[in-house]
């Protein structure tokens, strides 16, 4: 290795981040601090990694969850250790998409608890807790995904004691407490035992909303979807949001200032696309790209009312399904609400299946 690392690979002591830290440096410009830079902390990497001098091998590989980072180190969390990895001795790294859990094409090997978590980075919430392998999200009440409990895996306290948590923590944020829970297409809610916990305290199966009562998740492949034709409409995709871009989402839904727009520029990475009226130039139908390694993601889908029926939208998702397939992202992500059955139909002429479903569990209001 290229100098003496303070703590060994296996040391389970996360790089110190305080400014002025004692940590020593090992070439901040060195080509394997550039190869880690574009790696996402809280994402499954792949890291090559330069082993010792007499070592048997030249390089080990090291794939697992990215869990810190500092000038200095990488932290990785593989399925039998965590690893504290010398930035300056990487050789290789990247993101790659969560691991196959099932047979399957690329859009259906993934289980629904890796994609639950893989679609919350496509829309962060403002404010995000961990409670265990839950994730607390609030956003000053814009969308329901972006202020509910993301229930997967394991609270790492009793049932009864996590919900007792994260009613506090709602509380403490001036929010009231939603989950969301998941399960296979048409699961019995009551089935469960978190589910089952929140009715007996007074929650109902998609609070207020009807539309909250059953989500669809929908997945597909980028190469099955329709391409552009010289026929098509342009297509704008904008790695900015602009003012116009919101304006024209704000026709479909209530924004909240600020917030909306930290949500929508909240992901790694995320475009804009929109069609314009070529006479007035206004926008008439938006979407928004979620970019992730192997996998796109599709939010806020909408055409203007006067200009529906024309092929817009199946246009835009064309585009979407484009930039996918030049970028390496095979699958894409959705979601649909289960009562929205023009909206099925719509995806499942793309060619887009359910995944799984989700719903909300929230008090009635008052």
């Amino acid at each position: 290795m290229n100098g003496e690392p303070t703590h060994g690979p296996t040391d389970e002591t996360v790089p110190d981040t305080t400014p002025g830290s004692d940590s020593p440096t090992h070439g901040t410009g060195s080509a394997g601090h550039r190869l880690t830079a574009a790696l996402t902390v809280g994402n499954r990497v792949v890291v090559r990694y330069r082993l010792a001098e007499g070592s048997e091998s030249r390089a080990t590989d090291f794939l697992g969850e990215l869990v810190a980072r500092d000038d200095d180190f990488l932290v990785v969390d593989t399925k039998t250790e965590r690893v504290k990895l010398i930035r300056a001795d990487v050789l290789a790294a990247k993101d790659v998409p969560p691991p196959a859990s099932r047979p399957g094409r690329a859009h259906e090997r993934i289980s629904a608890d890796d994609l639950e978590l893989l679609m919350a980075k496509g829309w962060q919430a403002v404010d995000r807790a961990g409670l265990g392998d839950w994730v607390l999200r609030a956003a000053s009440g814009f969308t329901g995904r972006a202020n509910s409990v993301l229930a997967v895996g394991d609270p790492s306290l009793p049932l009864d004691k996590a919900i007792d948590y994260a009613e506090k923590w709602y509380a403490d944020h001036e929010r009231p407490p939603i989950f969301q829970v998941h399960g296979e297409q048409g699961f019995v809610v009551e089935d469960q035992p978190l589910p089952a916990a929140l009715l007996e305290r007074g929650y109902v199966v998609g609070g207020d909303f009807d539309s909250w009562q059953r989500v669809l998740v929908m997945t597909g492949l980028s190469a099955a979807v329709p391409p552009l034709t010289e026929e098509s409409v342009p297509v704008t995709a904008d790695a900015e949001l602009t003012m116009d871009w919101l304006m024209a989402y704000n026709e479909q839904r209530s924004v909240v200032p600020g917030v909306t727009e930290a949500v929508l520029t909240g992901s790694e990475g995320q475009l804009f696309l929109s069609v314009r009226d070529p006479g007035t130039q206004r926008i008439v139908a938006v979407a928004r790209m979620a970019i992730h390694p192997g996998w796109a993601g599709i939010f806020g889908l909408w055409v203007h009312p006067d200009h529906r029926r024309a092929g817009l939208a199946s246009t835009i998702v064309s585009a979407v399904a484009m930039v996918a397939r030049e970028n390496n992202m095979p699958a894409i992500y959705l979601q649909v609400s289960g009562d929205n059955g023009d909206g099925l139909a719509f995806w499942h002429d793309l060619g887009f299946t359910v995944h799984h479903e989700y719903t909300y569990l929230a008090r009635p209001a008052g």
